[in-house]
């Protein structure tokens, strides 16, 4: 793998763990109606109304105390993580597809697996801010998961520009091989179909 190619592989490969880190989903927020009637069952054996504030008021501090970071909700774990985390997973895939893609046989493969990653980058960068709409994530996290894809978008659009610049000389080289052998070949013909002196 190039020298470019070779950070960018690493820097799709540190976005993808981030993402995952980034989606690891945590309780939704309610409160099961287990745990309700048994708060309500404990409130109900206390003997005077000094036990049921204090139970009370634990039951509400505990509630207080909880996480305070953003997080996914696990009603997300089918839905936004696993979009979020397939799209991390593409762009790995994608950068070492195109690094593999032989140029100067297929150009217009890569240009084609290239483009599909930078696509790729532009969802992630809607759906995470989206995240951040629904306050899955804070705008710290935003922030970094922001640059981080933006690094893999920069690098690929450099390498599509690099790229297309020589696609563009390999493609005329053929065009002028193809047309230089159907000149040669219209000649054979040609010769092959003038009379000869007999």
């Amino acid at each position: 793998m190039a020298e470019k190619e070779y950070v960018l592989g690493n820097k799709a490969k540190d976005l993808y763990q981030f993402t995952r880190q980034a989606t690891k989903p945590g309780p939704d927020d309610k409160v099961d109606a287990k745990d309700a009637a048994k708060v309500m069952r404990t409130i109900a054996k206390a003997r005077t109304i000094e036990e049921m504030r204090d139970m009370l008021n634990a039951t509400a501090d505990r509630l207080d105390n909880r996480r305070k970071r953003p997080f996914f909700p696990k009603s997300e774990t089918f839905g936004m993580i696993k979009d979020l985390r397939s799209g991390a997973r593409a762009i790995i895939k994608g950068v070492y597809a195109a690094n593999e893609t032989r140029f100067n046989e297929r150009p217009e493969e890569r240009l084609r697996e290239i483009k599909a990653v930078i696509d790729e980058c532009n969802l992630m960068l809607q759906l995470v801010e989206l995240a951040h709409d629904l306050g899955y994530t804070d705008m710290k996290r935003m922030g970094v998961w922001t640059k981080r894809i933006l690094d893999v978008k920069h690098m690929c659009l450099a390498w599509m520009k690099k790229d297309s610049e020589r696609a563009k000389t390999i493609l005329a080289k053929r065009e002028r091989d193809n047309c230089e052998m159907l000149v040669v070949l219209v000649r054979e013909i040609l010769a092959a179909e003038v009379p000869r002196p007999s």
